[in-house]
């Protein structure tokens, strides 16, 4: 009896077991891994269309019911074309983020797989902060893959310009930096900057923060150093750093060290080198100048040797850059300055008008304000034109007492010889007396009249020259009698002759009026 039941239970058993292995390795694998499969042959496909296909039938296999390691599978395919789809409808990035950030965990770890697409997708979705943390926090698994370092130097770009347009150096620099270590992309790091570490050096010395801008051009430096670059830019930095305390006389031989450096290793940029070797030959000429200035008091003017030393400085820059004005208006100051006569002063005044026609023009309002000045005083025939036509006017008024009109006339026959007819303006407008209200006014025009007249003749002479006094006391007179003429005209009439008068004796000084 045992053998009967033996023989017909074991065998119903086993076809219950055959059946049950059947259907959970066969049957039920069978209703995900066919959609699935289907899914996988569509992945390599362009088109929307089967994409959306291929979505549907991802979406069939996890309602199947996989387990385990199957439905990791089948979700990291879901995010996968979720991800391809977002070409069409950039909302299925964020989609396929989601679903990946599931499933990675439910797993709790990442695979190389899954690291690149996360990677992938928050660039897309311009999550660039956290692509860099991503490839920072797993390399080891992204560098299997060549595109990963190319994603991340894309978004080290994007926020180094982000920094920098909010001027935030060190933030721009750390990343243009990363795009330097990855190796990829380096070409779009800006070349006219070459090295943030110098603008960051430039940006703290406008702003007064010295230490910093020379931690900034050290560090720039070693650097260039390390890369046998040139470090002429970097040294030029530091040198602006010690401009303000340091001696000339050493600040001129370091720069001419840095010229030569130039000439034996310029940068590979031909612009570059000519800016630098512009720079270096003006901070050259001012050195000079600032040379001069720390001279002792009453020292004496330059040398013969001193300008020679300043005409080869002042050749280096016009021959580092012809259209640079910066040469002229050193010279021309520094000539006007040291003047001796009027000739001197003219070729002076002729140096600072070449500079100013420059392309690179000498634009600075007060040396624009001196050429306008001299083209107004003019020269010592000027001064003679000026006066004969101010006696002219004097003659002219009808109310002019007989005694004054003839001292006028005197006057106007012993400067007559001195002046061409050519040069002298006969039309002259009457100078009209004015009503006591205006009276104070027109002295004070007669007052700039006669400095413009005697300037040119006085400048040169020490405050204390009799002449000066004497014309300083006279105008002073003249502006006293202008306060009290509304007492009565005559007054301002003596005043105004004594000026007159005067003026022709600072004039002609070897004759008596």
């Amino acid at each position: 009896m045992t053998t009967i039941l033996l023989a017909v239970v074991l065998p119903v058993l086993f076809l219950t077991t055959a059946a049950s292995g059947a259907y959970f390795l066969v049957v039920l694998p069978g209703r995900w891994r066919r959609p699935y499969q289907e899914a996988l042959a569509l992945l390599d496909s362009d088109d929307r269309d089967e994409l959306e296909r291929a979505e549907g039938l991802l979406g069939q296999a996890v309602n199947a019911g996989p387990r385990g390691r199957a439905l990791n599978r089948v979700r990291f395919a879901q995010a996968h074309v979720r991800a391809m789809l977002g070409a069409y409808d950039p909302s299925r990035f964020g989609a396929a983020a989601t679903v990946l950030d599931e499933l990675i965990t439910a797993e709790g770890r990442r695979t190389e797989h899954s690291a690149y697409l996360e990677l992938w997708l928050q660039a897309r979705l311009e999550n660039h902060d956290r692509v860099t943390d991503l490839y920072a926090e797993h390399r080891d698994l992204l560098d299997t893959r060549p595109d990963s370092r190319r994603i991340t130097a894309v978004s080290h770009l994007q926020l180094a310009a982000s920094h920098w347009r909010r001027r935030e150096t060190d933030g721009a620099l750390h990343h243009f930096d990363r795009v330097r270590e990855l190796g990829e992309l380096t070409d779009r790091v800006p070349a006219e900057l070459n090295d943030l570490r110098l603008a960051k050096g430039v940006q703290a010395v406008f702003d007064g923060r010295t230490e910093e801008a020379r931690e900034a051009f050290a560090a720039a430096r070693t650097r260039f150093a390390e890369e046998q670059l040139s470090t002429v830019e970097a040294d030029l930095g530091l040198l602006a750093c010690d401009w303000q305390d340091a001696d000339p006389v050493e600040m001129g031989e370091w720069l001419a060290e840095l010229g030569h450096q130039l000439e034996r290793q310029p940068p590979a940029d031909d612009d570059t080198a000519a800016r630098l070797r512009t720079g270096i030959a003006l901070l050259r000429l001012l050195a000079l100048v600032r040379e001069w200035r720390a001279r002792p008091a009453l020292s004496g003017a330059p040398s013969q040797y001193d300008f020679g030393e300043l005409d080869r400085r002042l050749t280096a820059v016009r021959d580092a850059d012809p259209e640079l004005g910066d040469a002229d208006l050193v010279e021309g100051l520094i000539r006007y300055y040291f003047a001796l006569n009027q000739p001197e002063r003219e070729q002076a005044l002729a140096v600072l008008e070449a500079g100013r026609l420059k392309a690179k023009a000498v634009m600075l309002p007060e040396v624009l304000n001196l050429m306008e000045r001299e083209r107004e005083l003019g020269g010592e025939g000027n001064a003679l034109s000026r006066y004969l036509v101010l006696l002219g006017e004097f003659l002219a008024e009808p109310d002019r007492p007989a005694e004054d009109r003839s001292q006028l006339l005197r006057l106007k026959e012993k400067f007559q010889r001195f002046v061409p007819a050519d040069d002298l303006d006969e039309e002259a407008v009457p100078h009209q007396r004015a009503p006591l209200d205006d009276v104070k006014r027109q002295a004070e025009a007669l007052r700039r009249r006669i400095e413009l007249i005697v300037w040119p003749r006085i400048r040169d002479l020490p405050d204390d020259a009799p002449a000066k006094q004497a014309l300083r006391h006279l105008l002073a007179e003249l502006d006293d009698a202008a306060v009290t003429a509304a007492e009565g005209a005559a007054g301002l009439h003596r005043a105004e002759i004594a000026v007159i008068t005067r003026t022709a004796q600072t004039l002609l000084p070897e004759e008596s009026p």
